[in-house]
């Protein structure tokens, strides 16, 4: 077993096939050194499940896991990946600069947004990249100014210059292929998974945190996520239904950070428990809550919705398209723009009831089918071709759309 000991080399499981060598994948590792948000969540889930999946003998690939110097935000346990540090420089300089050279002799795959320039204009290197969504382009004055920059500056390069781009939605699959309509033949589909069945709740980061039954809303603190209507509709609540209210995420680096007015006589309901960054500690924050609130303005394939319905918490959405393709009728739907749409939407499932208990079991249906070693097995299709996957190596739960969820329940209000 790996555990962040970066350098040390396993050997791979045998492999079925016996014709050609197995080809060569470099995964980016720049995600283990930053903050935790979704795109970092989701590369760590993709890297597990390609792992578990080389054990077991369901894809062939060589495939090594390069990483920067530097501490790991968490520790990443890999039995059948390599990982090297590599480099001497560290964030955008070690991605620019030192990960082409180490990636030249295979596949270059980047999960988070963005790859090396000179790799893409030079073909430096051959380059998959994972773009999750281009919220930066619709709500620019949720990021700061290097941030916008930089992304509207590399965008154009990875339509252009990645071999296969791969994202998370149909509904942004089609919002890049109207950006770079040439880039289309190129763009795969990959949706997220959901919550790891391996991790269960424990209270890992010592938060402090109200007694269980509170609202909660998981995610970054920004204009795009609709944090100002949420604060609103929390406050409302403490005020209207006596309930406590916990903000799960912060600002980070790369968005500007949004007003934040408590009133005085709720501010004892109003909690702000930072980043969560242990999976065990977020589980029990899930596990405890009565609903989950998430009415952003814009998504491509989040993750809170699907992980708090793992755990049987009824979840309020924005009825967005991208939120129905992820979500079906397994949640409750809300106008993003109303503040009295959530409130009518969130006080439909407070009450135990049977209408509470279809929601809640609607949920997890949803969160059921939402597999990471699916969206895996698709990226390495686009990465390396469907050779790379042994039989049924696919299972299924990727590709059901949100229709198949006709037994479910789901109200917009």
């Amino acid at each position: 077993m790996i555990d962040a000991n970066p350098g040390i080399g396993v050997s791979h499981a045998p492999r079925s096939r016996g014709a050609a060598p197995a080809r060569r994948l470099f995964i980016n590792g720049r995600f283990l050194v930053q903050q935790a948000t979704g795109v970092q969540r989701a590369a760590r889930e993709i890297t597990v499940a390609l792992d578990r999946m080389l054990g077991s003998g369901g894809i062939v690939a060589d495939v090594t896991l390069l990483v920067p110097p530097g501490p790991w935000v968490q520790p990443l346990s890999l039995d059948h990946i390599r990982v090297e540090t590599v480099g001497r420089h560290t964030g955008v300089q070690w991605e620019q600069l030192d990960l082409p050279r180490h990636a030249r002799s295979g596949t270059l795959l980047c999960l988070g947004n963005s790859a090396p320039a000179l790799a893409l204009i030079g073909r430096e290197a051959d380059v998959v990249v994972m773009i999750h969504d281009v919220s930066f382009l619709d709500h620019p004055h949720a990021y700061k100014l290097t941030y916008r920059v930089g992304h509207r500056l590399i965008l154009p390069l990875l339509m252009r210059g990645a071999r296969a781009i791969v994202t998370v939605s149909e509904t942004e699959r089609e919002r890049l292929a109207r950006l770079a309509p040439a880039a289309a033949p190129r763009i795969s589909v990959a949706p997220n998974g959901g919550w790891s069945a391996d991790v269960v709740p424990s209270s890992g980061q010592g938060k402090v945190m109200p007694p269980p039954g509170y609202g909660l809303y998981v995610g970054s603190l920004s204009h795009r996520k609709n944090f100002a209507r949420t604060l609103e509709a929390a406050i409302r609540l403490a005020r209207e239904d006596g309930l406590h209210f916990v903000f799960v995420g912060s600002s980070g680096r790369v968005l500007r950070r949004p007003r934040c007015e408590v009133p005085a006589d709720v501010a004892g309901q109003i909690h702000f428990v930072g980043q969560v960054n242990d999976a065990a500690s977020l589980a029990l924050i899930y596990r405890d809550a009565r609903f989950l609130l998430f009415p952003s303005l814009y998504e491509a394939c989040p993750l809170p919705p699907v992980e708090a319905a793992h755990f049987g918490c009824p979840v309020v959405v924005s009825n967005i398209p991208s939120m129905w393709e992820r979500c079906g009728r397994g949640m409750t739907y809300c106008d993003p723009l109303s503040v009295d749409s959530m409130l009518r939407a969130v006080r439909s499932v407070l009450p135990d009831s049977a209408w509470r208990d279809r929601a809640i079991a609607a949920g997890h249906m949803m969160a059921q089918r939402r597999c990471w070693q699916d969206q895996a097995a698709l990226i390495c299709v686009a990465a390396l071709g469907a050779n790379c996957l042994a039989d049924r190596a696919l299972g299924g739960g990727a590709t059901v759309a949100a229709a198949e969820f006709q037994g479910s329940v789901a109200v917009s209000v």
